[in-house]
């Protein structure tokens, strides 16, 4: 059964620690004193990264808690020292529309993306753009061209995959993944020798006439094949087509993201993931974002602000 997504679902997949022994190690050989009053790795790493900046440890330490150290460094525009705060994201129920523009945030960010050349969308989920949401007409003509793209793709999807099973596109398909050699004087082999040296003329003459042949080509190409009939029978899948995204991020990338996507001027679907990427922040590290601030526009909508920009 197809569904259909009207909200992101995050999940916080990976955060960072910090090993205390080799942390006091470095305090140790430096004969300095560290105090502070957190133990959560995401506000402790950029607090020490700050105090590399200037040794501000013991005696030359002036705050020492580590919200206000925190602040400081936000206030100030010490940015940098963010950048060693590290948390993964994993988006699902978001649009392949929505992913187009996420990636375009490249500095302290990693991504791996649900393929759609190598995962079969013939029972593909579709997010439905929140403009869209609430208007049952809409909804319909929505629902009414993804049911039919699904279609369409499956049948493609097969036609493909039956012409890609023909004896010539077997052995260019066994050519293309390896499984026929070249050798010397134009002759192919399998690379377990089985079959003997032939050319490409007379491998195709026994894939089309020879059974345990053509089985052993489509088993040796199984894999292939499947993946570029979904490559061609993909481009009818709208960009409304939930994904999947695994992401990391710098804290100060997170940040950069929140006010960008946060922003009212922001497409509606990734607004609302900001939002929801804010508060996830603020749960995991609040001496970092929360400094921000989540609207509710007259429209019901939210978009984020915060008094600290590009820090």
């Amino acid at each position: 059964m197809t569904n259909y997504f009207r909200r992101a679902r995050v999940y916080v997949v990976g955060k960072q620690v910090m090993p205390q022994a080799d942390v006091q190690r470095f305090l140790d050989d430096e004969g300095a004193v560290w105090i502070t009053d957190t133990d959560n790795p995401a506000h402790r790493i950029p607090e020490l990264a700050g105090r590399i900046c200037y040794m501000s440890f013991g005696e030359k330490q002036g705050r020492k808690e580590n919200a206000p150290y925190l602040a400081n460094i936000i206030e100030v525009g010490h940015g940098s020292v963010l950048e060693h705060s590290v948390i993964s994201l994993l988006f699902t129920g978001i649009s392949r529309s929505l992913t187009h523009e996420l990636v375009r945030h490249r500095a302290g960010f990693g991504y791996s993306q649900l393929s759609q050349r190598y995962v079969d969308e013939t029972e593909a989920n579709f997010v439905v753009p929140p403009a869209i949401q609430g208007d049952t007409a809409l909804e319909g003509m929505l629902k009414d061209l993804c049911e039919q793209s699904l279609k369409v793709y499956g049948a493609l999807t097969d036609r493909l995959a039956e012409r890609m099973a023909a004896p010539q596109a077997l052995v260019d398909f066994a050519v293309k993944e390896g499984a026929l050699v070249e050798q010397p004087g134009g002759k192919f082999f399998m690379p377990d020798g089985d079959g003997g040296g032939k050319t490409l003329a007379e491998w195709q003459r026994l894939a089309g006439s020879d059974e345990a042949t053509q089985k052993q080509l489509k088993k040796l190409t199984i894999r292939a094949r499947r993946k570029s009939a979904r490559e061609a029978a993909r481009a009818v899948l709208p960009n409304a087509t939930e994904t999947k995204i695994f992401v990391t991020g710098n804290a100060r990338a997170w940040r950069h993201f929140i006010e960008m996507r946060g922003d009212t001027h922001a497409e509606a679907e990734i607004r609302a993931l900001a939002c929801d990427v804010c508060r996830v922040l603020q749960k995991e590290a609040p001496n970092l974002f929360g400094d921000y601030v989540i609207d509710r526009m007259p429209d019901g909508s939210e978009r984020t602000r915060t008094i600290h920009r590009k820090v």
